[in-house]
């Protein structure tokens, strides 16, 4: 196999994973955007299209703070109208992925930036010494696989958010509308 088709199955492979990849994001976000859906108009804190800007890279940094605060918010106060504690309904799992998300973020910036100055470094190196790793190199590469590691915790939480948030949402479909009668919330 000569280099042209070896670069070329590559490429092939790394678009049908890319592909895979956001197939899987917007099945999550559907899941998502069908509990927020579920939500009673007068509890919602959001409008449902609105989970949808998640898609767009580097937003979706800041906005899933909104939306883990806002969809589970949301879904908490559609159980307390019908009478029924249901804890956090996601926030605290939805809130770590986001804040993985930021850290992941600050950890790629710095973790690059120690790999340039130590690729700068080595390159600054006098010729007639022997080749070396710099220690800036290396802090760097240990840096972005610390990366990795917030990433996958990250995406552990943003599965069991996406799960929360799903089974919550049907459940509060099961119940169906709920009435205030006096001070005690019913369920018609």
């Amino acid at each position: 196999m000569n280099f042209a088709a070896g670069f070329l199955i590559l490429i092939v492979g790394a678009c049908g994973i890319g592909l895979l990849f956001l197939g899987l994001a917007i099945w999550m976000l559907y899941l998502v955007y069908r509990a927020a859906a579920s939500i009673p108009s007068e509890h919602r804190r959001m409008d449902p299209g609105l989970v949808w800007l998640m898609i767009i890279p580097l937003f979706q940094t800041v906005w899933a703070f909104f939306v883990a605060r806002r969809v589970s918010g949301g879904l908490v106060d559609a159980f307390e109208s019908h009478g029924l504690d249901r804890g956090d309904c996601g926030r605290f799992k939805g809130m770590a992925f986001a804040i993985c998300g930021v850290a992941q973020m600050v950890v790629a910036i710095v973790g690059t930036g120690l790999q340039i100055a130590g690729t700068v470094a080595m390159d600054s190196m006098a010729r007639g010494t022997p080749p070396a790793l710099s220690p800036i190199l290396v802090a760097g590469l240990a840096v972005q696989v610390l990366g990795y590691v917030v990433g996958l915790v990250g995406l552990v939480f943003v599965i069991l958010f996406v799960v929360e948030v799903n089974r919550r949402g049907k459940e509060l479909e099961s119940l169906g509308p709920s009435v205030v009668i006096g001070d005690h919330p019913r369920t018609m």
